[in-house]
Order: C-alpha cells, then sequence, then structure tokens
C-alpha cells in the first residue's frame, strides 16, 4: 500500500500544478459564483435556472479536468521519462497504475468540492429570497430539504467522475493521449443517453434486429451516466434517498472503476514504456 500512496501524494501535488487545470477550476468557480445572474435571464423559474447552472457546471467542469487530468497522468511519466524511475523502484505496474488513479481522483474530489463549496455558499445566499418567492406563488419547494439533496447531488459526481477518470487513465494506456480525450468525451457523452439507447433496443422499436443488438450492447457497456444528474428530482422535490437510489449509483460507479482498471492493467502490463 505504501507505493500506491507514494504515487498517488506524488500524483496530487503534480496535478495541482497544472496551470491549464487550474484555468479551468477558476473559470468554473467564477460561472458557479455568477450564476445567480442567469436567475434574472428566466422570470418565474429562477430556482431552476440556479440549480440547473450551479449543479450542471460543477458536473461538467469536473469532467473536463478529469478528461484532461487523467488522459495525461501516464503519457506525461513516459514523455520525462520518469516512468523508468519509478518503475526500477519496488513498485510494481499495478502499484503505479493505482497510484495514478487515485492521485488523479484525489485531485479531481478537490476541485470538486471547492465548485461545491461555492455554489453552496450562492444558494445560502439566495435561499431566503427562493422561500419568500415559493410562499407568494404557493409552491412546494421546501428550501431546508434541497440542502441535503444538493450535498447528495454533489457527492454522486464524486463517483460519476472516479468513473470518467478511470477511463482517462485507461483509454491513455492504449491510445496516444489525444485520442484517449478524445475517447473518453465520446463515451461521456453517448453514457448521458444511455436510457435512450436502452429504449431504441426494446424489441418493440421498428429498429432492425442488428440495430438493436447494438444498440442494447452500447447500453450495456456504457456507464450510465444520466443516473448521477438528479437536478430533476431536486427541483421537485423529489427525495434523493440513500437506500436503494445513492447506494446502488454509487456501487455501480465502484464496479465499473474495478472492471475498467483491471482492463487498464492488462494493457498497461504488454506495453512496452
Amino acid at each position: 500500500m505504501r507505493p500506491i500512496f507514494r504515487v498517488a501524494k506524488a500524483t496530487y501535488h503534480e496535478g495541482w500544478r497544472k496551470r491549464f487545470l487550474n484555468g479551468i477550476l477558476i473559470f468554473a468557480i467564477l460561472i458557479i459564483g455568477s450564476s445567480w445572474v442567469f436567475t434574472y435571464l428566466q422570470p418565474g423559474a429562477e430556482l431552476k435556472m440556479l440549480i440547473d447552472v450551479g449543479l450542471g457546471s460543477i458536473r461538467f467542469f469536473g469532467m473536463l479536468i478529469a478528461v484532461f487530468l487523467g488522459t495525461r497522468l501516464i503519457p506525461d511519466e513516459i514523455e520525462k521519462r520518469t516512468i523508468y524511475t519509478l518503475l526500477s523502484k519496488p513498485v510494481t505496474r499495478t502499484q503505479f497504475l493505482l497510484g495514478k488513479f487515485l492521485g488523479g481522483l484525489a485531485t479531481v474530489i478537490s476541485n470538486v468540492a471547492l465548485m461545491g463549496a461555492t455554489f453552496y455558499v450562492v444558494f445560502a445566499i439566495k435561499a431566503p429570497q427562493f422561500a419568500t418567492m415559493t410562499e407568494e406563488t404557493g409552491s412546494q419547494y421546501q428550501m431546508e430539504f434541497m440542502y441535503g439533496n444538493i450535498a447528495k447531488a454533489i457527492l454522486l459526481s464524486f463517483f460519476e467522475l472516479a468513473i470518467v477518470m478511470g477511463i482517462a487513465v485507461v483509454a491513455s494506456v492504449i491510445f496516444s493521449w489525444i485520442l484517449a480525450a478524445i475517447f473518453t468525451f465520446f463515451v461521456y457523452f453517448v453514457g448521458q443517453m444511455s436510457e435512450f439507447f436502452g429504449a431504441l433496443a426494446d424489441p418493440d422499436q421498428t429498429t432492425s434486429t442488428v440495430a438493436r443488438v447494438l444498440l442494447g450492447t452500447i447500453y450495456r457497456i456504457l456507464p450510465h451516466f444520466e443516473v448521477f444528474d438528479v437536478r430533476e428530482a431536486i427541483l421537485t422535490d423529489v427525495p434523493v434517498v440513500w437506500f436503494p437510489y445513492l447506494a446502488s449509483t454509487m456501487g455501480m460507479a465502484i464496479v465499473y472503476v474495478a472492471i475498467v482498471l483491471a482492463l487498464g492493467y492488462l494493457f498497461f502490463s504488454q506495453r512496452e514504456v
């Protein structure tokens, strides 16, 4: 465990030194911090705009950081030839891969936590105004209840981005970092539509057999990223319950990451560096 921790710690510190990723974080915080401005663009739906912009920005910018960081972790070590020094020490390829993943994930979670804290402050400032508005309009929003749901939405983002980070790291072992980034973006955006592919794969649909098999395969293989988006539940006062929803969703993420990293090890163990 100690070699994994050392690699993870070094990766974490290295991640914070990347100016491009720091730029994404600063821009994200500015967007989230000014998300209250967007509430004036849609009168009557101010709360929806705030939730959509705030939580949507956390997921989007978190994904960007995970992709650009994850796809560079191992290629940078190869280009700088520091990987030879690391692997010549008592560090196995498995420990190196896990350390890189965990260090990168810790960096992403730290970034998302800062974004989430920023949104929490903005929401807390605007909450009294929304509470007054809901009393006047007779809406059923329960502001105290929403604080917990927002925290759960941010927690789900951690697990969603763990999948993205895992795919990015493993893809960088197989492809060049540019192709790895493109591949990870593709998986992420297609994964947002997994329910759509599942519906098309239904035998009752008019699609051909080949199309149904292809769409069904996509539905079963790709991660269902849309289940990590609970903005609609927050806005409709639907409880984001720990059991079974959160537990099953987080469990699915852990299993998916384990499978992806296992595949990554198979490729990395065969790769010449």
